[in-house]
């Protein structure tokens, strides 16, 4: 296990211990390389962090190939644990494991838990701690409608924490906090549990995401339009790559969900792209210019047809 000193002490300094370090086969000398290998224990790929010293971009990169794939869930289910932590990104979850806690995570980030997933988990204790932000509100109410027994752990609200690795590198104690975690029923539960913390001065982020989920709002009397498929086809032609920023790598940020690493990859023989972070879809000129420019589908095709 090769590293490069300045990573060792800064993974040290994050209470990761050594022997999750060589459990999960970390190392590095000019990046942080962390193997993933999927639920069975088979090898899927390569996931990089830069250096914490380094302001260059992304933070993060995967081999070519790579996929969204349950970090950590090969060693929790082999080694057959029933309390299983879910968090937010490879660090937390192996701060977890550190702590003698089984944790497991998505490598796509906090809104990429796939639904196959939940099956693994069914018959386990399974808690939620993602990043204490609007992503991880919205990352934990999709977990629990896959996980519906679920419970959420809340990072406490101080300055400069955000996450687990926050929260203990600041003296918390992660097995106490374990024990405040909570199950909610229903709307009913959330909206009542937010009562309190607002009265507290408390973050609400996946309280705020869960109730607008679970908000049902009246449909509207949309008339159905037809649309001529020669606008609708050259719309979709019209280069994607006009209407978002790619790299040499042919990666962009993707404007469908939060991250600080591009994930979108451009297409060239098909003129579109296709999300490997949390949406796990594609997308063409007609989706983009309806994100970028918050309107409906008829009038982005309209206008998409005045570019080409």
């Amino acid at each position: 296990m090769k590293f490069n000193m300045e990573l060792k002490v800064w993974l040290t300094s994050q209470k990761i211990t050594d022997q999750v370090l060589e459990d999960f086969g970390i190392c590095g000398e000019e990046s942080i390389t962390i193997p993933v290998v999927d639920i069975f224990g088979d090898f899927s790929f390569n996931k990089y962090r830069r250096s914490p010293l380094s302001d260059e971009k992304p933070k993060y990169w995967y081999d070519k190939g790579g996929k969204v794939t349950l970090y950590g869930g090969f060693k929790a289910f082999t080694e057959g644990h029933n309390r299983i932590l879910i968090t937010e990104g490879e660090k937390d979850c192996l701060v977890a494991w550190s702590h003698n806690i089984p944790a497991v995570t998505s490598t796509g980030g906090a809104l990429s838990f796939q639904k196959e997933w939940a099956e693994y988990l069914k018959d386990k204790e399974v808690i939620i701690c993602l990043d204490n932000d609007s992503t991880g509100g919205e990352g934990t109410v999709k977990i629990l409608d896959l996980i519906p027994h679920a419970k959420v752990m809340f990072i406490p609200d101080r300055p400069n924490i955000k996450d687990i690795s926050d929260y203990v590198t600041n003296g918390g104690d992660l097995r106490t906090l374990l024990e405040t975690a909570i199950h909610f029923n229903d709307i009913a539960d959330v909206k009542s549990h937010m009562s309190k913390r607002v009265a507290c001065y408390g973050s609400t982020f996946f309280h705020d995401a869960y109730i607008k989920a679970h908000t049902k709002v009246a449909p509207k009397n949309v008339k159905r339009k037809t649309f001529d498929s020669d606008a609708v086809t050259n719309a979709k032609a019209y280069p994607i790559v006009n209407l978002l920023e790619f790299g040499r790598d042919k990666k962009a940020i993707c404007p469908f969900h939060n991250e600080k690493s591009g994930s979108l990859h451009y297409n060239e023989a098909t003129n579109n792209a296709f999300c490997f972070g949390g949406c796990q879809k594609p997308y063409d000129s007609i989706n983009v210019y309806m994100e970028q420019n918050d309107c409906d589908f008829a009038q982005a095709v309209k206008e998409l047809n005045k570019l080409t």
